[in-house]
């Protein structure tokens, strides 16, 4: 297999991923909604640099470092549970002002123009565009299926003679495009309907919602490693 052989290769399986509705999809959809377009839209970036972690580290030997010290992968999907139930947590629990009232949010309907885009931006600050990055991050890098699907299918597209770092970093950029495309998308469908969605009912049922999901498949992740050690 040659190195763009390779490239096109993974990109039509991380592709494929991509497109698949998961816990990337409902972050970005959940910070979208309930802040604003530009705090999605970092979520995304946060998402696919984990993206890109991921694809680095499973190159350079990761697959090789949890052969040999199994407890260190369990270790991470053990953290990955704990983590999606704080963000159950986070997203269920109603949000609360200094009055006792629910906050209210900006809605961002502008199209994809120059100025809709610098409205959206000024709509929230770095600091919290920041939070939200993080947040899309570590939701990525604590996904048991992002980590899976690294570990094993990495490996089957390492060329010889193309260095592995080189090549995690390649396969991972395809992937990082990809992802910004595909949850870019997500993102702007998002604000277009956020306006309809932004009422408390409703945003409480989508909190409820998507706490739920991330609960149990925290549950499942966590379950799984005590299975795979009774």
């Amino acid at each position: 297999m040659t190195y763009m052989q390779a490239l096109l290769g993974f990109a039509l399986v991380a592709g494929s991923m991509a497109l698949v509705p998961g816990l990337d999809m409902m972050m970005v959809l959940h910070e979208t909604i309930n802040t604003t377009r530009a705090r999605g839209l970092a979520a995304v970036w946060g998402i696919s640099c984990g993206v890109l972690v991921w694809a680095v580290a499973a190159a350079v030997g990761l697959a090789a470092l949890i052969s040999a010290f199994p407890m260190a992968y369990d270790a991470i999907r053990v953290l990955g549970g704990l983590y999606l139930f704080y963000l159950a947590f986070s997203m269920a629990r109603k949000k609360k002002g200094g009055d006792g009232k629910t906050e209210p949010v900006e809605v961002k309907t502008d199209g994809g123009s120059a100025a809709g885009m610098m409205k959206a931006l000024r709509g929230s600050t770095f600091r919290e565009c920041a939070q939200s990055f993080w947040r899309g991050f570590l939701t990525d890098f604590f996904n048991p299926k992002i980590g899976v699907f690294y570990i094993a299918i990495i490996p089957q597209f390492l060329v010889p003679g193309v260095g592995n770092l080189e090549m995690g970093i390649s396969l991972g950029m395809v992937h990082f495009v990809e992802s910004v495309i595909v949850l870019t998308t997500v993102a702007y469908a998002a604000s277009f309907f956020a306006g309809r969605l932004r009422n408390e009912r409703s945003q409480r049922i989508l909190g409820l919602v998507s706490g739920g999901i991330m609960a149990i498949l925290g549950g499942v992740t966590i379950a799984d490693v005590v299975k795979s050690r009774l």
